[in-house]
């Protein structure tokens, strides 16, 4: 049984069948995976049913108290994505402080669990031997980049032309006059984000595999050359990724 049969398992039942049997919702909806996808649902009509914004926050909720394991894990941060995930042209559902701190603690405990279980060298004399040369290496940049204090000097000693500066205030002023009296429209919005997923589904797929079987999102970065952002960005909007491979 790929559930464990408890109370947590017959309360989730009780709502995917209450879904099933009441008429197609005029509301804003979401589309569910009744098994999920990470612990091999399928896209089949019998494994998807429609949802409000709340019945599926407490799904999945539900779902990390259904499962051990592996899939346990995988639960728990779909629900902590879940939790932190917004859209102005939808109404997903916004969890209290009080739910989004259970959500964190379980997210932290689980990852960090995580991390000793597939990197058992971070011990306590690892950690003191890393920050040691942490410390010899002296201070750097926000994205890591060594800079000694010459670099530093030259960068803060930076004299910049008078055609850089001609040049950079021709293109603030031009892009501020097109945008000049525009506003960003829902469909915009939409629009954007419906091309910005398209454009980039098929990274965005590799990056939920690599998640789902443990990896980081540092570790799923550097497998795929992309920046951190753009990990956290597509976990962000998984089900948006989902939800348009499924319309298509």
């Amino acid at each position: 049984m790929l559930f464990e049969d408890n109370k947590y398992s017959r309360w989730y039942n009780l709502i995917v069948d209450n879904a099933k049997n009441r008429t197609l919702l005029l509301e804003y909806y979401e589309k569910h995976h009744i098994v999920p996808k990470s612990i091999g649902g399928t896209n089949s009509k019998e494994n998807l049913v429609i949802l409000t914004a709340k019945e599926h926050f407490v799904c999945h909720l539900l779902l990390t108290k259904m499962l051990t394991g592996s899939a346990k894990r995988k639960m728990i941060y779909a629900f902590w994505q879940l939790s932190n995930q917004s859209n102005v042209n939808q109404c997903r559902h916004k969890s209290s402080s009080r739910m989004y701190g259970i959500a964190r603690k379980m997210f932290s405990e689980q990852h960090s669990a995580n991390m000793k279980q597939n990197h058992p060298f971070l011990n306590e004399a690892n950690r003191k031997k890393h920050q040691l040369g942490v410390d010899k290496r002296g201070p750097t940049s926000v994205k890591g980049v060594k800079r000694n204090e010459q670099t530093k000097e030259k960068l803060r000693n930076k004299i910049w032309t008078d055609k850089a500066i001609q040049s950079r205030l021709k293109n603030c002023l031009e892009n501020a006059e097109n945008r000049k009296g525009s506003t960003w429209t829902d469909t915009h919005r939409k629009s954007r984000l419906t091309s910005y997923l398209i454009k980039n589904i098929n990274i965005a797929t590799k990056v939920f595999e690599l998640h789902d079987a443990g990896l980081n999102n540092l570790q799923i970065s550097k497998e795929l050359q992309i920046t951190w952002d753009k990990v956290k960005y597509s976990l962000l909007h998984r089900q948006d990724f989902e939800s348009q491979t499924l319309s298509h």
